[in-house]
């Protein structure tokens, strides 16, 4: 960055500011998003207000979607509204947006209850254990090796006969 060509925070805080960010440090701008973002979905709560009808839909492009669903959360969190037709809103679209977000599993052994974290043995009774209980005799497993391995060769290996040739010395 040369030093001729620094700009300050536009917002006064005195860090630097970045052309991507208009002008303004990181946290000023994230600031400037939060609030851009809430007046945004007070538009779409006030559409929403409204009957819908032909000529009064609400606009679907009120709420911009490539914002970050950790955004759009803190500034629903953040809004507060006295409206009971308002909160209940906003706490539908919480959730869904919450539930996308993904909600992690938490893995572990179904013997000792260990995180499994990257390592998972996942066996073929059905259930995940961890380094020291995956094999077979750690968890007393239930399924039939034997008789599925059997059925696997017979399917993979069909029985095949050549027709007996007549007229045969």
């Amino acid at each position: 960055m040369d030093r001729n060509n620094v700009t300050m925070c536009m917002k006064g805080c005195g860090f630097y500011g970045s052309k991507e960010n208009k002008n303004m440090c990181s946290k000023c701008y994230d600031e400037y998003l939060k609030a851009e973002l809430i007046a945004k979905s007070s538009k779409l709560l006030d559409a929403a207000k409204k009957p819908i009808g032909p000529t009064n839909a609400p606009n679907p492009s009120v709420l911009d979607k490539s914002w970050p669903p950790q955004w759009i959360i803190s500034a629903a969190k953040t809004t507060n509204n006295s409206n009971a037709v308002d909160s209940r809103a906003t706490n539908q679209t919480m959730s869904t947006i919450e539930s996308g977000a993904g909600s992690s599993v938490k893995r572990r052994c179904e013997i000792c209850n260990k995180k499994v974290g990257l390592i998972e043995f996942k066996c073929r009774c059905g259930h995940l254990y961890c380094g020291t209980h995956r094999y077979p005799k750690e968890h007393a497993c239930t399924f039939d090796f034997k008789k599925f391995d059997c059925e696997m060769l017979v399917k993979d290996n069909p029985l095949i006969r050549a027709d007996k040739l007549e007229g045969r010395i």
